[in-house]
């Protein structure tokens, strides 16, 4: 375990230079967090050359004048970076600058706002300032190795810059881009001087700059591919690279698998940018790409491979090119059986290496990996390789930075293997490069998906430049991706029809529109022949006209949704109440399991998606995806963190046990948090890959056509409750303040007061009393042996009154304790009259939670308990953001917390007496029912004259947080 993961004691902070330090026993991690490789590979070489830039970058934040307004789509001027002015804590890239604020932020733990958030400060070395910046600069130098040839053009290479940027090599602008997510290159031999380091600077400006509000749409803003929960990030957040390539080269190669005709083509561009004409030949081979990587956790995800020997080979064609000149040259070979086919059971994979050469010299070799396979559609079916294939598989948002790395990456991919899936979409935009690598090798196919979100409201469909964006952004995902295997089909969107549904333009401007997005899917095929899955996810076909019908459903099995015409593929891209389903919606599959426990709305999610597999998804669909099984299937993993009697902080997760290396592709973390993912691919021994949970399991069965503990469903409803016993008591005698907070909660609940001292009934304002008050209760208490008295001691959010203490049978205190929501005790008779569902509050409309306090001591210990605070609080998931819902469930559920009793009663004599710590001081419609019940249950006659309902407040519908429209 050397090798791997070690758990050291450090007496001082492992980083220096920001404002986040941390110091304690942490786990190490000593390999690699992102295991990667450069682009220019071994047998491109020496005619290709590669130097990494990524490493210890300068920053400098710009800022945004006061007088800027937002929303014009213009945005403010990103001025010249000014000496003296870098930061002194220098910046790792590839990370964002704002990377410390992707997911659930800073402000977690103890003493925050967010206390049970998952901490996304991954780099602590960071000032915590950068998160707000929106513009600056980075900066790094780099030299020209000596053995580079001097005429070959030098060309930069960015994987992907988060925010609208300019490059400058040496102080001259040599290019720019607008694309949060996609590659792009800049040749600047011209710029470079051989012979000095060559200063690089790149300036960027937050996407969010630019956006362009519409007058009359109120929630259109972005005229560019926005992506979810990537959104916010700035800077450059991938690899770059400098290559050296030469002047007649391979600039483009697209590899088309035509298996249904035996037939492999290949489409190649070639540049020559030589003052010569040159006469070449252009061919190449095919070898088989062996995978040598380990079978464990920790060995699978880390590269290695060879290639085998040369399977077929591509007769060479010669070709003229002119000085400047680019031509597309397509090559064009019958297969025979010298290539194994490409398949979910069977990746094999090939390396086509092209080669530009003439009699005297080779010029030029270029690497593809490509797989001999076919995805067509036939009538409803998908086919692949000529034989019906069923997609099965999982979509996710890319939830903060452990994304980009590749040991993450293989987690999910192989966990999806494990349920008996072999397909995922990487949504809502563009994932790096390593997810689709990985699906190729492990034989996932891959719905490849723009970063037009519409379920963010945000896309602004009246501008004319957005749609060129849009067009743009589409192309060069499909350039990027068209070689890869795995991928099998475009999505050109995610619920856009959202922006209409949430907009409410007129049909004219809605048919727009959809003619819009109906015109860039039908751009594909120029850029992409090969695929026929042209989808725009969760929109159905757009009147017939996309080739495969898409949609997203809730909770519950919606076979009357699907199309009465079944003629074409038809697919469920996401499926189930996993992010939005709040315990009365799930409450129809597992009673009140969703009410009690994370671990309980498993099991309703489980039922509900084991019903849409057998009678769904196995009959009718050609792709089906429940919604985020890695996310709401799986528990989320408290990754270097284990004493639940605090809450976790700064020096909890997994730390990097490597010294950080200069010229390194991949990201090298300094800490992964606790809880920010299900997922531990080896770096926390204490933990396994993933826990999986009810849903994964019945996804796994339903797949099997398997029992298991959650494959039967018969619908569930709210049971009504108990009929209430018959008041007895009239009025109530009423020790406090006539004129105080509780006197008042209880005339609104209907309480008539009595001037008897000897009634039946006795309520004491447990919090406010005085001394004249004092004289009362003593009194009641003294006779209370044998009076035969209900003895009510109230509080909300002080705790009892130390006044009251010595004259209680037995010693009581509180607790700090808060609670949304309640669990009837097992003995009590009161507590039997209330159903679990009756004792949730977690949603009402209150900044107060029902409980601040609980109660504990030898008066609960030998008393009944009537009301106990719930061990779950779904405040913390309900309406939250998805990056931090379930962990903040999770941790809640795990963390040591004192008593939550919440009221108790407790026998003396003929008389009980019962001390109530739940805050009567929050008013809403639930809180006002349960006191009008639970008073009844005591048997009061209740004034319905002067019941008063108590507030609630309409809540906007969001299609993030509360799931589809249709989905009450």
């Amino acid at each position: 375990m050397r090798d791997t993961i070690a758990i050291l004691s450090l007496t001082a902070a492992l980083l220096t230079g920001g404002d986040l330090l941390f110091a304690k026993d942490k786990v190490v991690f000593n390999r690699d967090f992102s295991p990667a490789e450069g682009l220019v590979l071994p047998q491109e070489k020496p005619y290709r050359q590669e130097i990494c830039l990524n490493g210890l970058w300068d920053f400098q934040p710009v800022a945004v004048p006061r007088d800027w307004k937002q929303g014009n789509g213009v945005a403010p001027i990103l001025t010249e970076p000014r000496e003296g002015q870098w930061e002194q804590v220098k910046i790792k890239i590839p990370s964002p600058w704002n990377v410390n604020d992707w997911g659930g932020g800073i402000e977690t733990g103890e003493g925050s706002k967010n206390p049970y958030a998952p901490s996304s400060v991954y780099y602590p070395s960071y000032p915590s300032s950068w998160i707000r910046e929106k513009m600056g600069w980075l900066r790094r130098e780099f030299s020209i190795p000596a053995d580079w040839k001097k005429d070959n053009r030098l060309i930069l290479h960015f994987e992907a810059v988060a925010g609208e940027c300019v490059v400058k090599v040496n102080g001259k602008e040599v290019c720019r881009n607008f694309d949060q997510y996609l590659p792009f290159d800049a040749d600047v031999t011209d710029y470079i001087d051989w012979n000095k380091p060559n200063e690089l600077l790149v300036g960027v400006r937050h996407n969010t700059l630019f956006q362009k509000f519409h007058p009359e749409y109120k929630k259109m803003k972005t005229t560019y591919a926005l992506g979810s929960n990537t959104d916010k990030i700035v800077g450059i957040w991938q690899d770059v690279f400098l290559w050296a390539v030469p002047e007649v080269r391979v600039t483009e190669a697209f590899i088309k698998p035509w298996v249904d005709r035996d037939e492999l083509e290949i489409d190649v561009n070639i540049i020559n940018q030589s003052r010569q004409l040159k006469t070449i030949l252009l061919g190449g081979d095919a070898r088989e790409w062996i995978n040598n990587a380990g079978k464990t956790i920790l060995d699978a995800p880390e590269i290695k491979w060879t290639l085998g020997h040369t399977t077929l080979t591509i007769d060479p064609v010669s070709v003229t090119l002119k000085p400047g000149e680019t031509q597309k040259v397509t090559l064009q070979t019958k297969v025979g059986d010298r290539l194994k086919l490409w398949s979910p059971e069977t990746p094999n994979l090939y390396m086509l290496s092209l080669k530009i050469s003439d009699k005297k010299q080779t010029y030029d070799i270029k690497d593809i990996r490509f797989g001999w396979r076919q995805f067509k559609l036939s009538g409803t079916d998908f086919l692949l390789n000529g034989k019906k294939i069923q997609c099965v598989g999982d979509i996710q948002h890319p939830f903060g930075p452990y994304i980009c790395s590749r040991r993450f990456a293989w987690a999910w991919l192989q966990m999806i293997k494990d349920f008996g899936g072999n397909s995922v979409r990487p949504h809502a935009q563009p994932w790096p490069r390593v997810y689709y690598d990985l699906a190729d090798e492990m034989g996932i196919m891959v719905l490849d998906e723009t970063g037009l979100f519409g379920s963010s409201i945000n896309l602004n469909f009246e501008a004319p430049e957005a749609w060129e964006h849009y067009a743009e952004h589409l192309e060069r995902l499909i350039l990027r991706d068209r070689n890869h295997p795995s991928v099998i089909g475009w999505s050109v969107g995610n619920e856009l029809f959202a922006i209409a549904l949430l907009n409410k333009p007129s049909k004219e401007v809605a048919k727009k529109w959809d003619d819009k997005i109906v015109e860039l899917a039908d751009r594909v095929p120029a850029w992409d022949p090969t695929r026929g899955f042209i989808t725009c996810d969760g929109d159905r076909d757009l009147d017939g006209r996309l080739p495969v019908w898409s949609k997203h459903f809730g909770h519950g099995l919606k076979l009357d949704l699907l199309p009465e015409k079944k003629d074409k593929p038809m697919i469920v891209g996401e499926s189930g109440a996993t992010y939005y389903g709040k315990p009365d919606q799930l409450y129809q599959f597992a009673g009140d399991k969703p009410y009690i426990s994370y671990y309980g709305r498993n099991e309703a999610l489980a039922v509900d998606v084991y019903q849409n597999v057998q009678k769904m998804a196995k009959p009718f669909l050609a792709y089906y995806s429940p919604s985020e099984v890695c996310w709401f299937g799986l528990e989320h993993l408290n990754l270097g963190y284990g004493d639940y009697s605090r809450l976790p902080d700064g020096q909890d997760g997994v730390f990097a046990g490597k010294v950080y290396e200069e010229g390194k592709p991949g990201y090298q973390f300094e800490r992964i948090p606790p809880y920010v993912t299900t997922f531990n691919p080896g770096i926390d021994p204490s933990l396994p890959l993933y826990k999986p949970l009810p849903m994964f399991h019945a996804l796994k069965a339903a797949l099997a056509d398997k029992p298991c503990e959650w494959d039967h469903y018969t619908e569930l409803k709210i049971p009504k409750p108990a009929a209430l016993p018959q008041p007895v008591h009239s009025e109530v005698f009423f020790i406090g303040d006539k004129t105080g907070a509780l006197a008042g909660h209880l005339r609104k609940t209907g309480i008539t007061f009595s001037k008897d001292k000897k009634s039946s009934v006795v309520i004491v304002d447990g919090e406010n009393i005085d001394d004249d008050q004092l004289k009362q209760f003593a009194a009641v208490m003294k006779s209370a042996k044998k009076s035969g008295r209900t003895i009510l001691i109230m509080t909300a959010t002080k705790g009892l009154d130390s006044k009251i203490l010595p004259l209680l049978p037995a010693n009581i205190e509180t607790t700090n304790r808060t609670a949304t929501a309640f669990n009837p005790g097992e003995r009590s008779e009161w507590g039997g009259y209330f159903t679990v569902p009756a004792l949730y509050f977690s949603e009402i409309d209150s900044k107060e939670p029902i409980l601040k306090q609980g109660l504990s001591g030898a008066f609960v210990d030998e008393g009944t308990i009537v009301f106990d605070a719930s061990g779950v609080d779904w405040s913390l998931f309900n309406r939250a953001p998805e990056n931090r819902k379930c962990a903040q469930v999770v941790l809640y559920e795990k963390l040591q917390k004192p008593s939550g009793v919440a009221m108790v009663t407790y026998p003396l004599g003929k008389s009980v007496i019962a001390v109530s710590s739940i805050n009567y001081l929050v008013d809403t419609k639930e809180t006002a029912a349960f006191w009008e019940r639970f008073f009844s249950v005591m048997k009061i006659d209740l004034n319905k004259d002067n019941v008063q309902s108590g507030k609630n407040k309409k809540v906007q519908h969001d299609l993030l947080l509360d799931g589809p429209v249709d989905s009450k």
